[in-house]
């Protein structure tokens, strides 16, 4: 059984969440095992190892939930995943993130989903983040931002939804430039953007997901994602941003990850609302928790160019990466 089976198996066990799976994860470590040993263990070993499981907080985390799985129905969802050329990458993989790893420690997604130019996963990354619904000068803003960052050998992360999402990718593929793109759906629902098309996207991109392949899209997972966003990253642009919360109580995506970023001390730069005709609230709130003001980009990309960031991302080599 390959490492990347035995992780999938484990993602189907009943009952394990993301912080059970980091649990066993630490837990085979300190044994010297391999995921692939935990489905050969008997019951007694089982809870030799993970002393922790079927009692407190992990009682549902049981050895039966580890026998009784439908190998058939996991390995051809498996095969499935593989001939559409989508990589799993588990928290033992040496392609895992390194700052994931280092920035969001015990939230760290067990499992990474991963289609495209791998290396990408431990490039040297700027994410930018923004308001879907924003105006025509912030949108070319993001995109001549993102170009600017690519031409100088970042990758460009964001998360994929209109907007600050997409013309933060765009821009970047307009300078043939690369570009991560962090879902907050499974793998399998991915729909390729008809702006796209137009470029070398194929080459230039790296899709992300830490939700089973088959998860539909919510609001709480794209906030989960948020954070993944953060942690890839080395510095993060907001465009726009709502106040934390509406009216209505609902948070702000965009103000979640600035502060997610903030509160793992990496740079937030902070567009001046002053040079937008509708200054967003979000903004001001952010440069008083302590967001870098910027109010064109270049202070941005000056800041970027004089700092101790690490070696940055080399274009990429492969010219085919789907088909």
């Amino acid at each position: 059984m390959t490492n990347e089976l035995a992780w999938y198996k484990l993602l189907n066990v009943k009952g394990l969440g993301a912080k059970s799976l980091l649990l066993l994860y630490r837990a085979i470590n300190e044994h010297s095992l391999q995921v692939s040993d935990i489905f050969g263990m008997d019951q007694h070993r089982f809870y030799q190892v993970f002393k922790e499981f079927g009692k407190g907080k992990f009682a549902r985390v049981k050895y039966e939930s580890f026998i009784d799985l439908d190998e058939d129905e996991i390995l051809d969802s498996y095969n499935k995943i593989q001939s559409s050329e989508v990589h799993i990458i588990p928290l033992n993989d040496p392609k895992y993130p390194a700052s994931i790893k280092k920035r969001l420690k015990s939230n760290s997604p067990p499992v990474l989903f991963c289609k495209g130019y791998l290396p990408l996963l431990n490039s040297s990354n700027v994410s930018i983040v923004g308001s879907r619904n924003i105006d025509e000068f912030s949108l070319m803003l993001t995109r001549s931002l993102a170009g600017n960052l690519a031409s100088i050998g970042y990758n460009v992360v964001s998360g994929y939804a209109k907007g600050v999402d997409t013309n933060a990718h765009l821009g970047a593929l307009e300078q043939d430039g690369t570009t991560s793109v962090v879902l907050s759906e499974g793998i399998n629902n991915l729909s390729i953007k008809k702006e796209f098309r137009e470029h070398d996207w194929e080459r230039n991109t790296l899709f992300i997901s830490q939700f089973l392949p088959y998860v539909r899209w919510n609001a709480r997972n794209a906030m989960t994602r948020n954070k993944v966003v953060c942690g890839m990253s080395e510095a993060v642009i907001v465009i726009a941003s709502g106040p934390e919360r509406d009216s209505k109580g609902r948070m702000s995506g965009t103000f979640d990850a600035a502060k997610s970023a903030m509160e793992m001390n990496i740079p937030v730069f902070v567009l001046s609302p002053t040079v937008l005709n509708e200054p967003p609230k979000g903004n001001y709130d952010l440069l008083k928790l302590g967001g870098i003001e910027f109010r064109d980009g270049s202070d941005v990309l000056r800041t970027l160019k004089d700092s101790t960031f690490a070696n940055k991302t080399t274009r990429p080599t492969q010219l085919q990466i789907f088909g």
